[in-house]
């Protein structure tokens, strides 16, 4: 289960990055692993956040470089974030 914030000062789509760079991290999902689909993940959020958010945190991975997007495919984990990151 992925817990957010609603009430916090960070929008809950870097929340969902967080948690979802974080797994990279750890192994838990390993490069060349597709992430869980949006549908996942809005199971995973218990219904929290809506698919334009899970799409944004998504959106944010690609943007450095950890997920790539296959059409037809999913998402997958294509780099391991930086210590920093």
């Amino acid at each position: 289960m992925i817990e957010l914030d609603r009430d916090a000062m960070t929008p809950l789509y870097v929340q969902l990055a967080n948690v979802l760079r974080d797994r990279i991290r750890s192994g838990e999902i390993p490069v060349g692993r597709r992430l869980p689909s949006q549908s996942e993940l809005e199971a995973e959020t218990g219904g929290v956040v809506s698919r334009r958010t899970i799409k944004s945190a998504l959106e944010l991975l690609a943007a450095e470089g950890l997920v790539q997007g296959v059409q037809g495919k999913g998402v997958f984990v294509i780099a391991l974030p930086s210590a920093k990151g």
